[in-house]
């Protein structure tokens, strides 16, 4: 069976080409249609946090490597920080057996597909999506925190993901670098999907490990 397709518009800060294309299972398409057409309404135009993330479902097979690279197991908690439709933490639970995990959009209609894509998956009382401003969410929780966010928010996050997370916990980013943050380990799979919104057609991923606070020297 086809899936529909919806195009939507965006500026991508480090980008020259507009437009994207973004896919979603028929399940759950009315109400996430519904919830589209009062986005703008919904979302004031100041919020930092609607302009750090790309309207763009990353492709299932990257979601895949990108939960492999970060070795989620059961005792892992995921975080994801520009959540969209849901499906990354959904399928850490669901695929990689977390034990649970959130999202934060600032879009409600994302959200609120998102939390019902979990319900039909079975795993909603370990997944909860919620609509807010990633940069104000309390991510301590986290084991594992997944972003696919623009170069122009990659070194504000950064310096939140160090401050608030355990060392130890793992990072994983989607294209995107953080500056002055060195990677363990660098990655690229392939992607046809992401070639009509990228013109590329594969996915740089990047794992980061929190690193050990360093103490304040006394004068």
């Amino acid at each position: 069976m086809s899936r529909p397709t919806i195009v939507v518009g965006y500026r991508a800060d480090d980008r020259s080409r507009q437009g994207l294309l973004t896919r979603f299972a028929a399940p759950g398409m009315a109400l996430f249609l519904s919830a589209l057409g009062a986005v703008a309404a919904q979302v004031p135009p100041d919020l930092e946090s609607q302009r750090v993330a790309p309207y763009a479902a990353t492709p299932q097979s990257v979601v895949t490597e990108m939960l492999k690279l970060a070795n989620v197991g059961p005792a892992d908690f995921i975080v994801d920080l520009g959540s969209g439709d849901g499906r990354l933490v959904i399928a850490a639970v669901k695929e990689f057996g977390a034990r649970g995990g959130f999202g934060v959009d600032i879009n409600e209609g994302y959200v609120a597909y998102a939390n019902a894509k979990a319900a039909e998956a079975g795993v909603a009382d370990r997944v909860k999506f919620y609509a807010g401003d990633l940069f104000a969410t309390d991510v301590s929780r986290a084991t594992v925190v997944t972003v696919y966010l623009f170069q122009g928010a990659m070194a504000r996050v950064g310096e939140k993901l160090r401050s608030e997370l355990a060392p130890g916990t793992r990072v994983v980013s989607h294209d995107f670098t953080f500056p002055d943050w060195a990677p363990d380990s660098v990655s690229t799979v392939s992607s046809p999907e992401k070639k009509d919104y990228t013109g590329r057609a594969d996915a740089v991923l990047l794992l980061y490990t929190v690193p050990e606070r360093r103490e304040r020297t006394r004068k």
